[in-house]
C-alpha cells in the first residue's frame, strides 16, 4: 500500500510539474507576443513621425523655389499616401520641379537631421535609396539636388545645405563635404544659382 501511495504521489507531483512548466510557458509566450505587439505600435508610431518630419520639411524646401519661377511637376508620394502599397514612382527623389524661363527640369531630394554624427559627420540616405537616385540621374539626365536641412525644426531649420547627386558617391558626407555649400539666401532665384550652390568645394566624395 504505502509502495502505491508512494507510486501515485510521484505521478502526481510529475503531472503537477509539467502543469506549472506549461503555465509558465504560456505566460512566456503572452509576455513575448505582447512585447511584440508593443514593439510594432511604436515602430508604426516612430514610422508615421519620420514620415511626417519628412513631409514638413519637404513643405519647407518647396517654399523656397518661388512658383512664378519654378513649377512643381512631381512630389514623390509616401506610403501613408498609397496606403502602404509601394508604387514605381516611390523610388524617385522627393520632387521635381521645371524651371519656367528655360524649360530645364531637375530633382530635389530633402534630407532633414536634427544634428550631426561625430566630427559633423552625416548620413544621409542608405544604399539602396543611392542606388535609386543615381539610377534615376541616369535614365532622365536631370540634375539632382540634395536638400539637407540641419537643427532647428523641420519648418525652421537652423542651416540649409544644397548638393549635387552627380558629385555624391557615398551615403555618408563628411562635415569637409558640404560645409561650404550652404543656402543663405531666403528662396531660390534660379537653376543657375542651385549649380553655384551646390559646387563642390571640398573634397568630392
Amino acid at each position: 500500500m504505502q509502495i502505491q501511495m508512494s507510486f501515485i504521489e510521484k505521478v502526481f507531483s510529475w503531472w503537477r510539474s509539467r502543469r506549472e512548466r506549461r503555465e509558465t510557458e504560456r505566460r512566456l509566450r503572452r509576455e513575448r507576443e505582447e512585447r511584440l505587439r508593443v514593439q510594432k505600435i511604436e515602430e508604426e508610431k516612430e514610422r508615421r513621425f519620420l514620415y511626417r518630419l519628412g513631409n514638413d520639411f519637404e513643405s519647407y524646401v518647396v517654399s523656397m523655389f518661388d512658383p512664378e519661377k519654378f513649377e512643381l511637376i512631381h512630389r514623390t508620394p509616401t506610403n501613408d499616401d498609397t496606403n502602404g502599397k509601394y508604387v514605381k514612382s516611390m523610388k524617385f527623389p522627393d520632387l521635381r520641379f521645371r524651371e519656367r524661363s528655360s524649360g530645364i527640369s531637375f530633382w530635389v531630394e530633402c534630407k532633414y537631421r536634427a544634428r550631426t554624427e561625430d566630427l559633423g559627420n552625416i548620413t544621409w540616405c542608405t544604399e539602396r535609396q543611392l542606388k535609386n537616385y543615381k539610377r534615376t540621374y541616369y535614365d532622365t539626365r536631370d540634375t539632382i539636388f540634395i536638400m539637407l536641412g540641419l537643427g532647428g525644426s523641420v519648418m525652421a531649420p537652423n542651416k540649409v545645405f544644397c548638393l549635387n547627386l552627380e558629385k555624391i558617391n557615398f551615403t555618408k558626407l563628411f562635415y569637409s563635404t558640404y560645409c561650404t555649400n550652404r543656402v543663405k539666401v531666403d528662396g531660390i532665384e534660379s537653376y543657375q544659382q542651385l549649380l553655384e550652390i551646390s559646387e563642390l568645394k571640398g573634397k568630392k566624395q
